[in-house]
């Protein structure tokens, strides 16, 4: 095995450990609100050694049910949100050609994810679903016209290894979690201002009885200011981890770690955001949409809760992990001429001009890309 991939299996373990970790993290945090919520409204109950575990055990089976649910609906939602439409294989044919051309190294031809095209000039993709038969890739028709094709192909090898490392569930069950978290903080909120307003409420006729439900308050008071900021510490480090295997995931899959870094660097210096996003399905897309360029406090702001790790640190992990194969300073292929599946694309047939050799290197010995006399 290379050192590359004696890596990229490290990292893989790393990423799934951790998310389990993060995901149990987020299950113990919604315990916790059960607890808090149930030993401010009915102290007693709580404090029991017998009907306290049972209550809160019911209340957190209750909250991850509706997670459940969540989790389910996530995948449709995050189409909707972006306006995604199938992608049409006679009009994308291109598309669909280097599309297959992925699933096939992938070993997912017969299972592959359904395709989708966003109408948006912003080069981007993103990945969602629940399991490899139930996966959808979407591309941005900016990607389409800006990226050459072998940078195009990094990219879907990119959300297929989501897919494939099982991030695109780990990452949708985490969002769920974190919207029951906050709905749970938010009905909190609600028992603490009518409890205060009402003078409180009692919880037995003796002193340890209110010292119990004081204490209740405290930690209820706590709850609601932390448990939020905790629930999306949890979403940003499974989507941020994830990130990093995944291009690593591309690089192994295509044996193209230049591709995919030469992707990462194009995208890093194309200035486009997305025209319409939402917050909850920012962690899906390739690129963080959220704007972090600047210097000012928003765009610092905005890295600091930012879902995805730079692109620099993204360039700079996976030439890390391709050391020795891979150049960060090369200069990139130029942009397709003929723009993809447009209507003034050559015909079906017609060599493209742009696509560097098969290993990715850019410009290739001896001379420039196609040889003379065609390839």
């Amino acid at each position: 095995m290379s050192a590359a991939g004696g890596l990229y299996d490290q990292l893989q373990r790393e990423n799934r450990r951790s998310t389990r970790v993060l995901l149990g993290l987020g299950a113990l945090l919604v315990a916790l609100l059960v607890w808090v919520l149930v030993g401010y409204l009915a102290t007693p109950i709580a404090v029991d050694p017998v009907t306290g575990p049972l209550v809160v055990l019911a209340g957190t089976g209750f909250g991850l049910g509706a997670s459940y649910l969540s989790m389910r609906a996530g995948p449709a939602i995050a189409l909707r949100a972006s306006k995604a439409r199938p992608a049409d294989r006679e009009r994308y044919r291109e598309l669909h050609n280097v599309f297959d051309e992925v699933c096939v190294s992938a070993g997912i031809l017969g299972t592959k994810p359904k395709l989708y095209v966003v109408d948006d000039p912003a080069p981007n993709a993103f990945a969602t679903g629940l399991s490899l038969e139930d996966s959808h890739i979407a591309v941005t028709t900016g990607l389409l016209e800006r990226l050459p094709r072998y940078e195009l192909r990094a990219v879907l090898a990119h959300e297929i290894g989501h897919v494939l490392n099982d991030d695109i569930k780990a990452v949708t069950v985490a969002v769920a979690t974190a919207g029951v978290v906050a709905l749970l903080a938010d009905v909190l909120v609600r028992a603490l201002w009518v409890g205060g307003r009402s003078g409180g409420r009692r919880g037995g006729n003796n002193s340890n009885a209110g010292a119990a439900q004081l204490i209740f308050l405290v930690v209820g008071l706590l709850a609601v200011v932390l448990a939020p900021i905790a629930a999306q510490l949890i979403r940003f480090a499974v989507s941020r981890q994830r990130e990093y295997l995944a291009d690593a995931t591309a690089a192994d899959l295509l044996r193209d770690p230049q591709s995919m870094v030469n992707a990462l660097r194009r995208l890093d210096q194309d200035p486009t955001s997305l025209k319409r996003f939402e917050a909850a399905t920012a962690h899906l897309w390739f690129e963080e949409p959220n704007d972090t360029r600047g210097r000012g406090q928003e765009a610092k702001f905005a890295r600091r809760f930012a879902t995805h790790p730079t692109m620099a640190q993204r360039i700079e992990r996976l030439a890390s992990l391709n050391a020795g194969t891979v150049r960060t300073d090369a200069p990139l292929p130029p942009r397709p001429d003929a723009r993809m599946d447009r209507p003034d694309a050559p015909p079906p047939g017609t060599p493209p001009v742009d696509l560097p050799p098969p290993g990715g290197g850019w410009p290739p010995p001896g001379g420039a890309w196609p040889p003379p006399g065609g390839r």
